[in-house]
């Protein structure tokens, strides 16, 4: 059984549609996977997304909202966590994926994620198969499971605004994006 936990209307549509908006119009740039060299690496084989830069107000309000659940997630998920990382907003555009992974919490990693408890996605934009503003085709979310036993493959289906939390160790992966554009907010709490 792989436990997700989906926390409906995270962020309400007039928020999240100003989020989408700041999306479109900020910059960024290739988003890294964390290695030995201080702020991780680009490694377009594994992770390739655009890391977006948006204001310190938007980072700041985003990541108040994700303190405010750590209640929600520790009762859930039977840990207790002491701080949530720096949220990325992230900006999937087509032919972008991230590789099936885990985000820490595992005698895999040696790096700093090795603290990550709990993972959470905040979905921002409507997945569609029928392409249309503000929707995007592939770019789901996949969870791989169990560790024994057969093979699980489970699509997590999330709604605008929506929250989806996982154990850091739960191996998963952003499929190829196949068109329009995929924003989300990725965090870790530790």
């Amino acid at each position: 059984m792989i436990d997700l936990l989906h926390i409906r209307n995270f962020l309400d549509e007039a928020t999240r549609a100003q989020l989408v908006a700041e999306l479109h119009a900020a910059g960024g740039a290739p988003a890294t996977v964390l290695s030995a060299r201080a702020g991780g690496t680009v490694q377009a084989a594994v992770r390739k997304t655009t890391r977006v830069a948006v204001s310190p107000e938007t980072r700041a309000r985003v990541r108040q909202r994700l303190l405010a659940r750590k209640p929600e997630l520790e009762a859930h998920f039977g840990v207790a966590v002491a701080e949530c990382e720096e949220p990325q907003f992230l900006r999937y555009e087509t032919g972008d994926y991230f590789v099936p992974h885990q985000d820490g919490n595992t005698p895999m990693v040696w790096d700093e994620s090795r603290f990550r408890r709990i993972s959470a996605v905040v979905f921002l934009t409507q997945r569609s198969e029928d392409p249309g503003p503000d929707t995007y085709g592939g770019g789901e979310l996949v969870f791989h499971g169990p560790y024994t036993g057969p093979q699980l493959r489970v699509p997590a289906a999330a709604d605008p605004g929506t929250l989806v939390a996982f154990r850091a160790e739960t191996t998963h992966e952003v499929t190829p994006v196949t068109h329009g554009v995929r924003f989300t907010i990725a965090t870790w709490f530790r």
